[in-house]
């Protein structure tokens, strides 16, 4: 990977800065520096940035629309705020915590008033309400006024007495109902109730639910709604409790669950692994697209499955949905339309667009000062981010084709799910799947090569500049580290195996 951290100063990232804010579209053209830690290729851990899209819904898709931006947080800069606790909390207070940041949020539906609270990094505000899903935990949060202090408490119990009766309305859904008695904490109130639930294995999980009502004063408060549910828990999701309990002073050890679906989950794959035990040349296939099995693996996905599941009625029914929203994918037709549509073009042709129309502009061999600032002047159509990318891509040697693993490892992913869902046959997967593999080890000299080339096209994909610990590309480098770690793991298999129709 190519690292570029390092070689220009804050100086350099403020003008940058400035220069991007001249553009007239409304693009969030944060690119922080030119400090393109974007490149990825052959720089180790300078891996960086990803989506869902964690946090968001098991997403399969990864191709053809452009990844969503995400308007700026409404909530402006230098206003006057009234709070009684984050704005007296020092800067190095505020840095103690990795996964919660002071944000402004109002009494939407009194008078507007503005409070400084403290929330989870990366929430979203809208019309007066706080909302963040990540790590298992789901929260919402809001100015309201009991208008009495004595009420406070009151409101709590109605607040989860309410939730309460939903819960036991879906009694197919919600067992083993239990609802602690509210605990007051300083000039606080919060509640606790928890219920089980059941995975798409049928096995049983815990899930948590907190009111917590953080007392500004006189019966105004921050009402938090706070549920964690236990399946979509990961390594982060204590870190972020033990912040969460020391901004907001509950007892975390009633929310944390007791790990026993864990246990049964871990043991459920063993067994399936053991059950389903694939050919050493299909596992070869599951590891060209394990980065995105690992993604979800939340949700109990596992590289050592086709497609990262069973080929059960509920994940045919999952993966149909899902190539229909992810890749307009409504039938075996426009499955191999899609596929051989990301064999002959895929983001390679994207990104050569990009190359030639910096090259028209003749941008690709200035210096990075008059790449951004021609860039931020432009009238350029599409994510701005790409052609940064693009350009520092032909800056180190590289072209469109040194993303194809990107697009040729969705290939293999896509045709275990035309299998999932009944576009293909088993065999049809398998023999289509062996045509693309061996591609794929030809065109690379191991795994590593391999996952290189496809996150730098993750990177592009997303038009990601790969700035943050926690940005998509890096997220996803994470996943390969996780299952290069594995002593089982998808790259302990010979790149060079001897690739062979064994189904």
């Amino acid at each position: 990977m190519i690292s570029i951290v390092g070689k220009y100063g804050k100086g350099t990232v403020a003008v940058i800065n400035h220069i991007l804010r001249k553009q007239k579209r409304n693009t969030l053209l944060t690119l922080g520096a030119l400090m393109m830690a974007a490149m990825l290729m052959g720089c180790g851990n300078t891996m960086a940035e990803d989506s869902a899209e964690a946090g968001d819904m098991m997403n399969y898709s990864e191709y053809g629309d452009e990844p969503q931006e995400h308007s700026e947080n409404p909530i402006g800069e230098n206003r006057e705020v009234n709070s009684d606790k984050p704005s007296d909390a020092s800067e190095e207070e505020a840095l103690l915590y990795k996964y919660m940041e002071s944000m402004i949020i109002e009494d939407y539906y009194g008078d507007k008033t503005e409070y400084e609270i403290y929330a989870p990094k990366g929430s979203s505000y809208e019309n007066g309400l706080v909302f963040y899903y990540e790590h298992g935990l789901s929260c919402s949060a809001s100015v309201i006024d009991c208008g009495s202090s004595a009420y406070i408490q009151e409101f709590v119990e109605d607040s989860m007495s309410y939730e309460m009766d939903i819960w036991r309305e879906q009694s197919s859904d919600y067992t083993d109902i239990e609802v602690n008695d509210v605990t007051k904490s300083g000039d606080d109130y919060y509640q606790i109730a928890s219920a089980k639930r059941r995975d798409v294995f049928d096995i049983p999980y815990t899930v948590k639910q907190l009111y917590y009502a953080d007392v500004i004063n006189d019966g105004l408060m921050v009402l938090w709604m706070i549920q964690l549910d236990e399946q979509g828990m990961d390594e982060e999701t204590d870190q972020l409790l033990d912040e969460l309990s020391q901004c907001y002073t509950f007892n975390v050890a009633e929310i944390r669950p007791g790990g026993e679906w864990a246990a049964a989950n871990e043991a459920r794959i063993r067994a399936v692994e053991a059950e389903n035990s694939l050919p050493q040349t299909v596992l070869w296939f599951n590891a060209t697209y394990a980065p995105q099995t690992q993604a979800n693996k939340s949700f109990g996905t596992n590289w050592k499955l086709v497609g990262g599941m069973n080929a059960t009625e509920y994940n045919a029914e999952f993966c149909q949905e899902n190539l229909v929203s992810g890749w307009e994918i409504t039938d075996a037709a426009s499955a191999l339309e899609t596929v051989e549509s990301l064999k002959e073009n895929g983001h390679r042709e994207i990104c050569r667009q990009c190359m030639e129309e910096l090259a028209q502009m003749e941008l690709l061999d200035v210096d990075d000062e008059t790449f951004l600032e021609s860039l931020a002047a432009s009238q350029i159509e599409g994510n701005p981010y790409r052609y940064v990318i693009a350009y520092y891509m032909h800056k180190n040697g590289m072209n469109a084709d040194d993303i194809a693993a990107w697009d040729l490892c969705r290939v293999n992913q896509l045709y275990a799910q035309f299998y999932i869902c009944g576009y293909m046959t088993y065999e049809e997967a398998m023999d289509a799947s062996l045509e693309n593999s061996l591609i794929l080890q030809e065109m690379y000299s191991s795994w590593e090569d391999m996952v290189q080339s496809y996150l730098l096209g993750y990177q592009f994909w997303k038009g990601d500049l790969a700035l943050e610990e926690d940005s998509p590309t890096q997220q996803r480098f994470q996943c390969y580290l996780e299952l290069l770690e594995m002593e089982d793991g998808p790259y302990s298999l010979d790149w060079n195996l001897d690739l062979s129709k064994s189904w």
